[in-house]
């Protein structure tokens, strides 16, 4: 196959199976910029929100602060992961995981993402209607769902050049609206001290608790950082993006939501931003949701075609963003959430593996391209992960993501040093890559 024949063919899918090559990578503002508008979501106001009425502002900008650090270190890590390979989560598992893993938790990804993709489609709809219910058939719940949910496709369809178009303006402008938010709510109660001596009628959340919703609300999005950071040009500026990403727009988000609210005497963010804002807080509910939820459907279609590489990448996002709608629609997506959110507790886990495997055991010397093989199976992997998604199900101490993800980076680290240099910690014989990244069983791979 001729060069600019396979770099045509690795565009159209986003380098979705190749490292982005260094010509190819975008600017450190647009990928620090598409980094922070998937932090910046409306949950991050929602979760900010339920903090009103049983902490203080002071104890609500210190979980905040908690939970936001803990992510960004997280994120940190996979970011910089991201850049120095120039791959995505699924492409990093099949050196971490093995091509099997690598399926199995592709697989996992796009069922969550499609599904909260679908799920915030029906959010989005039923907070419009919630803001906007006298303004006729176009704010019913189920259509504001439906054209919520093919504008946040819109983008996705693009590609990453379309996450990031819409992240390089969108980002500074909801920070500047809960800017703007915050300042009038603080005039609305005199002082910033006076939001300490708020009571409501409803006991809210605890410190601890507040701290396991910051983690809890976007400790998924923090492992998918490698996904976007793949096209950052400077290591720095990645890394740096996604940590201050979590310690200053997520915490500015979430801090946005609390002083909104409290100085409504509500925990109702749509009555509480009309009411500050007015009908300028449309674009907050917008913008907000848009940045984050075609995240959540180029994240699924990107793991999809790292299976099936030969699909294109946009019929994929076009196919699996009407399911998405559709499920909304239909209502259906409420009853999956049990089931989303086991898959969400089952996948954070692989990124003390990636963490561990890329910076301890193999101290960053991942491989990919023509010729690359890749084992089948790691089972010290398997086991890590098994073990490290048992304790995030069972065990009701601490923050479930983040004892799922440092017990499974312990036992993989435990394990692989103690088979260090052994071939019995594999099963299944090598898969090998062709130049588009397609990976065969090595004796059926296709010649050269």
């Amino acid at each position: 196959m001729e060069n600019q024949e396979r770099i045509a063919k690795l565009v159209q899918n986003d380098w979705s199976t190749a490292p982005v090559p260094k010509e190819f990578r975008r600017s450190n503002y647009g990928v620090v910029a598409t980094l922070v508008g998937q932090i910046i979501a409306l949950s991050g106001i929602y979760i900010g929100a339920s903090m009103v009425g049983g902490m203080s502002l002071s104890e609500a900008f210190l979980a905040t602060i908690c939970g936001s650090a803990i992510l960004a270190v997280l994120g940190g890590f996979l970011s910089w992961v991201g850049t120095k390979t120039g791959v995505g989560l699924s492409m990093l598992l099949r050196e971490s995981f093995g091509t099997i893993g690598s399926y199995i938790i592709s697989v996992m990804l796009l069922f969550v993402a499609v599904g909260f993709f679908g799920y915030q489609a029906t959010f989005f709809g039923d907070t419009i209607h919630a803001m906007f219910p006298g303004a006729g058939w176009i704010t019913n719940s189920t259509v504001a769902g439906v054209w919520g949910g093919l504008l946040m496709m819109t983008t996705a369809l693009v590609g990453y050049k379309g996450i990031e178009w819409l992240s390089n303006w969108a980002s500074p402008l909801i920070l500047v609206m809960c800017i703007a938010s915050c300042i009038l709510a603080i005039v609305r109660i005199g002082s910033l001290s006076a939001f300490n001596d708020i009571t409501l009628s409803y006991s809210g959340m605890t410190l601890s608790t507040a701290v396991v919703a910051v983690v809890g609300g976007y400790a998924f999005g923090a492992c998918l950082q490698p996904d976007f950071s793949r096209f950052g040009k400077s290591l720095s500026a990645t890394t740096g993006g996604s940590v201050l990403g979590f310690l200053v727009a997520n915490v500015f988000m979430t801090m946005a939501g609390y002083i909104t609210c409290a100085a409504c005497g509500t925990g109702d963010v749509p009555t509480a931003l009309l009411q500050i804002l007015g009908y300028w807080s449309l674009l907050i509910l917008v913008f907000a949701q848009w940045t984050s939820n075609d995240g959540n459907l180029y994240f699924g279609t990107l793991a999809l075609t790292t299976i099936i590489p030969k699909t294109n990448k946009h019929v994929l996002t076009a196919i699996f963003g009407v399911v998405g709608i559709a499920l909304s629609t239909l209502g259906i997506t409420a009853y999956f959430l049990t089931f989303l959110g086991w898959l969400g507790t089952a996948i954070p886990p692989v990124a003390g593996i990636v963490i561990v495997d890329y910076f301890v055991i193999k101290k960053g010397e991942y491989h990919y391209g023509e010729g690359t093989r890749h084992h089948f199976c790691n089972i010290v992997a398997l086991i890590a992960w098994v073990a490290g998604a048992a304790v995030g199900f069972t065990v009701t101490w601490g923050i479930a993501a983040i004892n799922s993800i440092v017990v499974t980076g312990v036992v993989y680290l435990v394990l692989s040093l103690a088979f260090k240099g052994s071939d019995k910690i594999y099963i299944g014989g090598d898969f090998v890559e062709d130049e588009l990244g397609n990976i065969y069983p090595e004796k059926s791979a296709p010649a050269k």
